[in-house]
């Protein structure tokens, strides 16, 4: 039986100055292998009561704050920590009044604001400040050569004679184009016009690749920072993965049908980057339902999504129209086309995961699209679209996808096989 004991509580408030940093972290704590290398730092402004707490490691931080959009919101508890002292066998109440929130973020990436917005500055003076602060060694080569190459014009005998004569050569030009447009058979305004649309919303495309897998090269938008995040978050779902199944963690973790099924087809060992593929794939349909116009900033939509800062970014940067509202604060717009974009984004993706062939009846169903409309973006990225027969259910039971049932089946062959352009008037009323 159990020892019935009596004990005793007394509250002393000097016990409150020494109480312990409780933090939790937002996206999971790290794989138990880098909980040894976190060291815990905390900054704190006694004037404002404001504290500032950062955990680093070899390739990660993370920030947490009782202030600002790093400071946890809607918790209206009190929390009191027990530390057991083994010397004196006696344990130690203090009260709590902060939780924090630890929010992922890459290292040396901290943002640094500058209230001095260049307006009295050049577009060219400008440009050379954001090369300076952000810019790599090739892109600081590119802005010295075009700032050296800068002609003024003030400085040049017959500035107006070589300005006549350089529109001369550009009508030539543009006359010599035109005969030789004339003089092609196959060429088209509407096809041209299809061209355009096509480089504005595919990603990087090599039209003349032997291979599929050469065709969408997919760091050519998914930069070294964001796959820097990518790996960090796909280790940590690898990790989980060692102990739980892959069918209660996309459960747990609510994922799409899509991601889900990705991830139940990936061979164990898991691959990295495919896993990176998988959650970025996630996040891009959970970016898709989010609503617009949206009117906070980056960090504060990341926050809400629990996602990580320099993938909200990139989002933000890549699928929507940045407009600086009379406050001075950024307006995010996502316009249709912008839309499209992300959902042919987001098939390219899926396809070179897939083994460059996908269902689309399965996409549309997380994009709450019908099947014909993602039929429409699959094609305008080359891929022919047959009809067939689902091979097998994805999840298995009753509500799942029958054997029997007709999808849509996307397949990205080479050479690539694009829409011919429609031809015709406007229709009869």
């Amino acid at each position: 039986m159990s020892k019935r004991v009596k004990v005793h509580f007394q509250h002393q408030e000097s016990f409150d100055s020494t109480a312990p940093v409780v933090a939790t972290f937002r996206n999971g704590p790290p794989p138990p292998t880098q909980r040894q290398d976190l060291a815990f730092e905390v900054f704190e402004n006694p004037a404002k009561k404001q504290r500032l707490v950062v955990a680093s490691s070899e390739k990660v931080a993370y920030q947490g704050a009782n202030f600002g959009y790093l400071g946890s919101s809607h918790d209206f508890a009190s929390y009191a920590v027990g530390v057991y002292d083994r010397k004196t066998k006696e344990v130690r109440l203090c009260n709590v009044k902060q939780i924090y929130v630890m929010q992922q973020a890459i290292k040396n990436a901290s943002e640094n604001v500058d209230d001095n917005r260049g307006e009295d500055k050049s577009f060219m003076e400008q440009r050379r400040d954001l090369v300076e602060v952000f810019g790599s060694k090739k892109s600081k080569r590119m802005q010295k050569n075009r700032e050296e190459n800068i002609v003024n014009l003030e400085n040049i005998s017959g500035a107006a004679s070589v300005t006549q004569t350089l529109r001369k050569k550009i009508s030539a030009a543009q006359k010599q184009l035109e005969e030789e447009r004339a003089r092609d058979g196959s060429y088209s305004k509407e096809s041209a016009a299809l061209a355009a649309t096509r480089n504005e919303l595919l990603p990087s495309c090599d039209i003349d690749a032997p291979t599929p897998d050469r065709v969408y090269d997919l760091s050519k938008f998914m930069d070294s920072g964001v796959m820097d995040s990518l790996t960090i978050m796909a280790e940590e779902v690898i990790e989980v993965l060692q102990t739980t199944s892959a069918a209660d963690y996309a459960l747990k973790q609510g994922l799409a049908a899509l991601p889900t099924r990705m991830i139940l087809s990936l061979p164990s060992p898991y691959d990295v980057n495919k896993m990176c593929l998988v959650v970025y794939m996630a996040y891009m349909i959970d970016f898709y339902h989010s609503r617009f116009p949206l009117r906070k900033s980056a960090a504060a939509f990341s926050e809400e999504k629990g996602m990580p800062l320099v993938i909200v970014r990139h989002f933000l940067k890549l699928f929507t129209d940045i407009s600086e509202g009379s406050n001075g604060y950024p307006t995010y717009f996502q316009s249709k086309a912008m839309k499209d974009k992300l959902c042919i984004y987001l098939i390219a993706v899926a396809l070179t995961l897939n083994g460059f062939t996908l269902d689309l009846t399965e996409v549309g169903a997380d994009l709450k699209r019908s099947p014909i409309q993602i039929q429409t973006y699959a094609r305008q990225l080359g891929c022919v679209v047959e009809k067939a027969k689902a091979e097998k259910a994805i999840y298995g039971g009753a509500s799942s996808v029958a054997s029997k049932k007709i999808i849509l089946r996307a397949v990205l062959s080479v050479p690539l096989h694009f829409p011919t352009p429609k031809r015709g008037g406007p229709a009869r009323r």
